[in-house]
């Protein structure tokens, strides 16, 4: 049976590769500048949302620990992916994001004893398998420091996006992307301020990258939302969100001249399998 939560975190992913491409070809400020920029842009498009009527906050305590706890751990990821971003083949970067849900089945089994069916965990791991086959070379896994370092922020991913479901329990998914992305604004703005005297810049790309990022973001919250009751639910909205492997590598290798176009339709083959299991068989 197709949920509307399986679109929503297709969605999220199809709006990560949006975000990750548009950035890789058009932005060149600092990443405190692009992650201060996102939060605050964004927080406006939040505000907007918000005013719909759909501000409440069921559990407070809990509310602004899991908040404060995520805000933290994302604007370390955020810097560092972003550097890693403009640094590196998006092909040799992104695919280490494939190993997200299975840590986010590790740190739910340890948080919430949830483990996903035998079948639903055969199709992770194959979407897992698919995203590390795009940095096979020969036989071999290319391991980078930018690998080591995308695999730390895939450790750290995992913790969050399991945790978010508590914070949205306790609000909304709407409640949640507004509070948490004005708290991260003013955490980037103090981050930036450090490195740079002009840190609120207006420019056309930075707004658009902003708005790719509230979308990837909120839909990613909506479909968590929506498996709140779902034993092992966070882990199947990440696992399809990982389709954005597909589009980043398979697009960036036409955009950016990167090699290996058949490995990513291997790879892309692969991911989609997974990801069909993963929602037939959860």
């Amino acid at each position: 049976m197709f949920d509307i939560w399986v679109l929503f975190a297709i969605i999220s992913g199809v709006f990560v590769s949006l975000r990750e491409m548009y950035i890789k070809k058009y932005i060149k400020q600092s990443p405190e500048i692009i992650s201060f920029a996102t939060r605050f842009y964004g927080s406006i498009v939040f505000l907007s949302i918000a005013f719909q009527g759909n501000i409440r906050i069921n559990n407070i305590p809990i509310f602004i620990g899991i908040t404060l706890l995520t805000v933290v751990i994302t604007a370390f990821t955020t810097i560092v992916r972003l550097r890693l971003i403009k640094a590196e083949d998006l092909s040799l970067t992104t695919p280490w994001l494939g190993a997200v849900p299975l840590f986010v089945v590790l740190w739910s089994i340890f948080l919430y004893k949830e483990i996903p069916g035998a079948a639903a965990l055969v199709g992770i791991i194959l979407v897992c398998i698919g995203a590390f086959t795009i940095n096979l070379q020969g036989r071999r896994l290319q391991v980078k420091k930018a690998s080591l370092w995308m695999l730390l922020i895939a450790v750290l991913l995992g913790l969050t996006t399991s945790v978010d479901k508590i914070a949205i329990g306790a609000s909304s998914a709407v409640t949640y992307s507004l509070i948490w992305t004005m708290a991260s604004a003013g955490l980037m703005f103090v981050v930036a301020k450090k490195k740079s005297k002009q840190v609120l810049i207006m420019d056309k790309h930075l707004i658009i990258q902003a708005v790719l990022w509230v979308a990837e973001f909120l839909f990613q919250m909506l479909a968590i939302q929506n498996v709140s009751k779902m034993a092992s639910g966070p882990t199947y909205v990440k696992t399809l969100a990982m389709l954005n492997i597909v589009i980043t590598t398979v697009v960036s290798s036409v955009l950016f001249k990167e090699k290996d176009r058949g490995k990513r339709i291997l790879s892309a083959i692969m991911i989609f399998v997974g990801a069909a299991v993963v929602v037939l068989f959860r």
